[in-house]
This record gives structure tokens, sequence and C-alpha cells, in this order.
């Protein structure tokens, strides 16, 4: 199970063997939790209920159901992802609806909804020797204390992805072979979401391990960010461009995307900051060359390229290194082991 937990959680996190610390909230599944544990149960639209038990008194979270190898561990590791992220919270970690790429040598954040088109173009950077991704949503953003910029962290958690993404990169026959290679059990019920027509395009989970593998990449567990990108998809395609936003709008742009919550599901571990770590993020975030970027989903693989020369002739060379920019070691307030 660990193995399986550790495949799952790189490269973000790593799982050693050994007991917890003093004070350390554990994870845990076949063991009875007491009749006291709060119930919680985790909803996803398309996805079996996921049913937990939190013992705070021994700070223990019980994964009670459903039952198979499968959803145990993803279970656990999304458990284990929650206490982490609500710990990076109170640390002062500012969490935004973006996903992190280094294109060509720059960090840029891809700030945007759902739906809005950020893995999509993350996956054609990489197809076309462009980028590495560090996460596709939901990055950890902090300013660093000696001033040198902002860092981003990714999560493990599973790539969303497009049915019709997959058919786009990929081709129809390929795209059939990679769905039915995906190990996610959402992944057996998600296809209801498309056949009742609650999802247009459809959707499919997808592991870091198994993303890295498909794409034949690293994924980067943390980098500079040097540009900020307001990402949509455009209905038409003489709706594509790149617009520069300006100063006095950045700031209101940004806080529409800022995640009240560290976590979409169990928030129980406490996350209110301690310390002007937010605000002191979000400075250095309006303060970055900030764009908007409209483009053609059907042509993603050229609108890579259409923004990658933008921000060149825009941005400012960052002054760190490449190892620097795109690194393997944890973000500072992001804590790095789970036993």
């Amino acid at each position: 199970m660990a193995q399986h937990i550790d495949r799952l959680a790189r490269p973000y996190l790593t799982v050693e063997p050994g007991p917890c610390g003093p004070g350390a909230w554990q994870v845990v599944a076949g063991a009875e939790p007491p009749e006291d544990a709060a119930r919680e149960t985790v909803t996803a639209q398309g996805e079996d209920s996921v049913r937990y038990a939190v013992d705070h008194p021994r700070r223990t979270v019980h994964h009670l159901a459903p039952g198979g190898e499968p959803w145990v561990v993803q279970s656990l590791l999304r458990a284990t992802r929650a206490i982490h992220r609500s710990t990076a919270a109170r640390q002062g970690m500012l969490f935004l609806h973006a996903g992190l790429v280094q294109l060509d040598g720059l960090g840029v954040a891809l700030v945007g909804g759902s739906r809005a088109g950020k893995t999509t173009f993350v996956m054609a950077s990489v197809l076309h020797g462009a980028g590495v991704m560090v996460c596709n949503d939901d990055v950890s953003l902090t300013a660093q204390p000696d001033g040198s910029g902002v860092l981003g962290a990714g999560w493990p958690r599973s790539v969303s992805v497009r049915l019709d993404t997959l058919d786009l990169l990929f081709g129809p026959e390929k795209a059939r072979t990679v769905l039915s290679s995906l190990t996610h059990p959402a992944n057996r019920t998600l296809g209801s979401l498309r056949a009742s027509g609650v999802e247009e395009h459809g959707t499919a989970l997808i592991y870091p391990w198994e993303y890295a593998d498909l794409l034949d990449t690293r994924i980067g567990r943390s980098a500079g960010v040097d540009a900020i990108v307001h990402l949509s998809l455009a209905d038409d395609p003489s709706e594509t461009g790149v617009a520069e936003v300006p100063q006095a709008e950045r700031a209101a742009l940004l806080e529409r995307h800022v995640l009240g919550l560290p976590n979409k599901h169990l928030n129980i571990f406490g996350h209110a900051p301690d310390g002007s770590g937010p605000g002191r993020t979000r400075d250095a975030l309006t303060a970055l060359p900030t764009f908007r970027f409209r483009y053609a989903f059907a042509d993603a693989g050229r609108e890579v390229a259409r923004l990658a020369g933008h921000l060149r002739a825009r941005v400012p060379s960052p002054r760190r290194s490449p190892e620097q920019r795109l690194t393997d070691r944890a973000a500072p307030a992001a804590p790095g082991h789970h036993r």
C-alpha cells in the first residue's frame, strides 16, 4: 500500500517507513474508529462517495469506504494531501485556482476557473517541447522572504483532463488506448456524466506518474513565477489574442481566483494563516507582468508558440538559473515528508 501511495505522491511528497512524530496526524485504513469520531463524506460529481471518520483527540483520520485497494490508496492520499495543504495555509501560503508551467524557461502561472483550458494548454506545451508542468490546478504560492520573487508549488493530485483534449493531442485511436490504461478508480463512473448530458466533453483523471509516462516528461515539484496569464478559451478564432493587464486591474482580477480554503474537501485541520504571508504574496504577484490570453482549443499547439513568443518579448529574463527556476525541492512552507 505504501508503495502505491508513494508512486502517486511523487514528486511532490515522499513516503518513508517509520512512526509518526509527536502530535502528527495519521491517516489509516482497516482500523475501527471510536464511536465519537466525527463522520466526514467527500462527494465529487460522477464519483463514488468517500467516507471518513475523524478522531480529533488522537489526530487520526480513518478511511471507511469505498473498499478495495484503488479507492483505499486514493482516499489515504487525498487525506494526506489535505493535512499538508492545511499546514501550508497556516504557514502563510496563498492558494490560487491556476496551473503552473515552465514555458521556454519562464515560470508562468495560468490562472482560470474550471474549463478555462489550463490543462489542455499545459499538455500541449509539454508535447511541443516548450513546457514542463509543475501543476495543472490549485497551485500554492509564497513570496520569498529575501524578496527574490514568488515560488509556486504543486501537490499530488490527479490531472483532470477533457476527453476531447486527449483526442486533440493524441488522435482518437491512441486516446482510447490511453483512457483504457488509466487507473484512477473514479474513471469507472465518470463516463456517466457525459452519457447523462451533465458534461458535454467528458472527463478522465490521470495520476501524476501516468501523466509523466504518457507525455514522456518529468514533473517539476516547484518553480519560480515570472509572469501571470489569465487564460480562457475563445468561442471564435477572431477572439483569440494576448493583452496586457493594467497594473490597476491586476489585484481585483487575481482575487477572483484566490481559493478561500486550501482543500476542496476535508478542511478539518484548521487553515487560518498566522502572519502577513498571504498579503505579501498578493503584492508580489500583482507586481509581476500580467496578461490575458484567449486561445482556440483546436489550435492549442500553435497557441503555445504564440504565447511563448509574446512572453519572451515582454517578460524580463529571470536572474535565477534554470535549476533555481524549476527545482525538485519542496516549497519552504510545505511539509515534505509523511509517514
